[in-house]
């Protein structure tokens, strides 16, 4: 299971799983991909197109001199950092 952590200056804030984004990544692509395909206005995706289905966590708010980490499990990508300029 693809989980995430986000924390603020050290701190835990948030956590999350796959599953907050509309049951899961493939699930919300799949729906993208269902509307544009009955969408007259937008075409399908193409390849080579970058999606993003969401975030796992909220969005809390941020100030200026913060860090920000998140910590990846259950798939095999680093990281972030933040660092906000004060």
């Amino acid at each position: 299971m693809f989980r995430v952590e986000l924390s603020r200056d050290g701190a835990p804030v948030e956590r999350g799983v796959g599953a907050n984004v509309l049951d899961g990544p493939l699930t919300a692509l799949r729906a993208l991909v269902a509307m544009l395909a009955t969408d007259p206005h937008n075409p399908p995706l193409a390849a080579g197109e970058i999606v993003t289905t969401g975030t796992l966590t909220a969005a809390p708010p941020i100030a200026p001199g913060e860090v920000w980490m998140t910590r990846l499990t259950g798939i095999p990508l680093p990281g972030l950092r933040l660092a906000l300029s004060a």
